[in-house]
Order: structure tokens, then C-alpha cells, then sequence
């Protein structure tokens, strides 16, 4: 069974012997509600810049963790508003069961810009 975002936060801070108290400080919550989050007491998902700060504290993938939590970014949101084709190119997608990582393979193999 998959993981759930709070399952996984939860692992990893205690793997990481992060305290309840010392974590929620450090991304700006409170320690009740992050242990709502924990324990998955709490329907809503955090903010997108309370994951974004989780996930930099625990050294985590900020996009896996807007994944379990079910959210997507204003980033990938403003990428598929911005071409009135991206919806229809994304449910084919769903259609035909691709994965990101074969539709990765289609693309051209050249470095990203600003990495080395």
C-alpha cells in the first residue's frame, strides 16, 4: 500500500530524530497541527509553501510530496493554463496509461538550463 503524506513526514522526521515541537517550528506550523497532518486527523493538505519548506528540512522530493499530499504546484498549474492544448494532452495521456518517465524518454536529450 502506497504511502500517505503524513505517514511519510512522519517517518521521515523521526528517522531524522526531529521532534514533533523543533519541526513545526522550523517550517512555520504548529505542533498540533502538523501532528493532525501525521496522523492524517487533518483532511486538507498543507500549503504549498509548508510542503515546499517540509520538504527541504527533510531532504525530500518536493514533487512526491505534493503527490501524497494531492496537490499540484502553481507552477505545473501555470504551465497547463498556459496552453489551452495541455488539458486535452494530458487526459490522452491518462488515457493511454503513459507514465512521466515515458514521456521523458520522447524528449531530446539536452542538459537543462542553469544545471551541470
Amino acid at each position: 500500500m502506497k504511502e500517505r503524506f503524513g505517514e511519510r513526514i512522519r517517518r521521515l522526521r523521526t528517522e531524522q530524530k526531529l521532534g514533533l515541537r523543533e519541526f513545526a517550528t522550523r517550517v512555520g506550523i504548529s505542533p498540533t497541527y502538523l501532528s493532525r497532518i501525521e496522523t492524517s486527523e487533518e483532511k486538507a493538505p498543507p500549503a504549498e509553501d509548508v510542503i515546499r519548506k517540509m520538504a527541504r528540512e527533510l531532504g525530500d522530493s518536493f514533487d512526491e510530496l505534493m503527490t501524497l499530499a494531492g496537490r499540484v504546484s502553481e507552477a505545473s498549474l501555470s504551465v497547463i493554463k498556459a496552453d489551452s492544448k495541455m488539458p486535452e494532452f494530458l487526459r490522452t495521456v491518462g488515457e493511454r496509461k503513459l507514465s512521466a518517465e515515458d514521456l521523458m524518454k520522447l524528449l531530446p536529450n539536452e542538459p537543462k538550463k542553469g544545471k551541470r
